[in-house]
């Protein structure tokens, strides 16, 4: 398994379902997958990355990723704090303004910051999801920076590519985009919608849970 992409076979016992982008707000997310009735013994939830900050719960949000019905992709708001963790001080001003400071005293990360960013360190960039129907759903971040999914693994040798996963919007800004090929649907965050938007066979989910008016997007991948 590439730490870079990661493939799921299907589930043959429960549901897959996914969320937007989820800033801290575990709250929210707990209500949504009560409503929807979801069993984490046999069911299955795959997020859009961007699990942390801007909402009250960060760490609780980092968490999910030590439960084994839980898969998500990196956002660029776990770079962001990756980076820091790294070493990259230049990032610490732009990340506070996006709401890193729960991970923060001062200039330095603390305990909360760090353990979260020991879970993040194991997102991969790309899911692949193997659904029982057959179809495959691609999961990233921003958006696909590649014409054909099946090249997806590549990108792990090109930096500029990857900065597009958690950056990019060219894809939704764009009339009559071409579909991905290698795979049925891909799937992303990061760009705010008010409702969850087609373009080509991508689908964006961020409905803004941190913004006024904004709520969080569950759906069931057996109902795409």
């Amino acid at each position: 398994m590439s730490a870079f992409h990661r493939v799921v076979p299907p589930n043959r016992r429960g549901r897959d379902f996914v969320v937007g982008d989820l800033h801290g707000y575990l709250g929210a997310l707990q209500d949504a997958l009560a409503r929807a009735g979801f069993d984490p013994g046999c069911d299955r939830l795959f997020s859009t990355g961007d699990l942390i900050d801007r909402g009250p719960d960060s760490p609780g949000c980092a968490a999910l990723l030590g439960e084994p019905w839980f898969y998500a992709v990196r956002g660029n708001h776990e770079d962001m704090l990756l980076r820091v963790l790294a070493g990259e001080i230049l990032l610490l001003d732009v990340w506070r303004q996006n709401g890193g400071d729960w991970a923060l005293d001062g200039w330095e990360p603390n305990a909360a910051g760090r353990r979260a960013g020991a879970l993040c360190a194991r997102m991969p960039w790309a899911i692949t999801v193997e659904h029982r129907s057959g179809r495959r759903f691609g999961i990233c971040h921003a958006q696909c920076p590649v014409a054909d999914w099946g090249e997806i693994a590549s990108i792990a040798r090109d930096e500029k590519l990857q900065q597009e996963m958690l950056w990019g919007r060219e894809r939704i800004r764009r009339d009559h985009v071409p579909p991905v090929a290698g795979v049925d649907w891909t799937i992303h965050g990061h760009t705010v919608v008010p409702a969850p938007l087609r373009s080509g066979n991508a689908l964006f989910i961020d409905t803004g849970i941190f913004l006024p008016g904004g709520r969080l997007t569950l759906l069931s991948l057996d109902e795409i």
